[in-house]
């Protein structure tokens, strides 16, 4: 019994000590953004800010300079340019996010039925080798679509990311999705066939409904990846979205960190929110077939 406690109680230790490893940078960035810079770095450390100001805040949404930024005359450091590009960016995120999320369930959804209820020759092959492509770099094929966007014109557009995305997104919602399919009877369009449904129908009125939650699970996973993705946002457009912007925002000189902190806020809450407000779907999506 003595052996059993102290067991769980070393558990409960490590996870603690895990639980506060990875939550105090999110902790540290959200005090970071109420606080004044003259605050950062101060000893002994801060755990609240000693005057909480929203200015960080205000100067994102107003496009003025970034607040209590000084150069080393102690003179005002202008960053109007920089801050006043992020709030553009947040809305070409929300418009590629939904963008991806919207097609990428209208493929994916037709192509995981198609897995789900058609055998043919090769499927078995196609499917594995939709999934072996999800573990393939970005960077491995970041060139092919540099060049051939640059060759549509289509380089610095939201339309490249919404492509770009959807090819690294569609095999994991087309796994998921067929994943869910399977686990709807087939008997309920068998017998919506018998009343005169096609196929299209039984999709769209019997199997859409019932996977609902696979769909949400699906579509929330896709939007978490497409609102975070760094990389090609940076190659292939001049920084539209939020990530590669906030980035962006250190290099600038005497910049304000507070008012970066507050920045970094828009690039962790969004998917944070989402995960915590869906949490159940995308469990229930998740766990989709693995129990009959």
């Amino acid at each position: 019994m003595r052996t059993s406690r102290l067991r769980t109680l070393v558990v409960y230790l490590g996870f603690a000590l895990f639980l506060i490893w990875v939550l105090f940078p999110l902790y540290f960035t959200v005090l970071s953004s109420f606080m004044a810079p003259s605050e950062i770095g101060v000893k002994p450390f801060h755990w609240w800010p000693e005057n909480p100001t929203l200015a960080n805040y205000i100067a994102i949404f107003t496009g003025d300079s970034a607040p209590f930024s000084t150069g080393q005359d102690g003179g005002i450091v202008s960053s109007t340019d920089a801050v006043a590009r992020l709030v553009p960016a947040i809305g070409r995120s929300l418009l590629v996010g939904v963008a991806v999320v919207a097609s990428n369930l209208i493929i994916a959804g037709a192509a995981g039925y198609a897995f789900s209820r058609y055998e043919f020759r090769g499927s078995t092959v196609a499917y594995l080798l939709l999934l072996a492509s999800r573990v393939v770099p970005a960077i491995a094929v970041v060139l092919p679509f540099f060049v051939a966007f640059r060759h549509l014109g289509l380089l610095n557009t939201s339309l490249a990311l919404i492509i770009s995305y959807n090819a690294f997104t569609l095999p994991l919602a087309i796994w998921l999705l067929k994943t869910y399919f399977d686990s709807v009877p087939r008997e309920l369009e068998e017998a919506a066939k018998v009343d005169g449904a096609s196929r299209l129908r039984c999709l769209l009125m019997i199997v859409t409904p019932i996977a609902r939650p696979g769909l949400i699970a699906a579509g929330l996973l896709v939007f978490l990846e497409a609102w975070s993705e760094f990389f090609y946002s940076l190659v292939l457009t001049n920084s539209l979205t939020v990530p590669p912007v906030v980035a962006g925002l250190q290099n600038l000189q005497q910049f304000s960190w507070t008012t970066l902190a507050a920045a970094t806020m828009f690039t962790v809450v969004p998917p944070v929110l989402i995960a915590l407000a869906f949490q159940r779907y995308i469990v229930a999506g998740l766990a989709a077939g693995s129990v009959k």
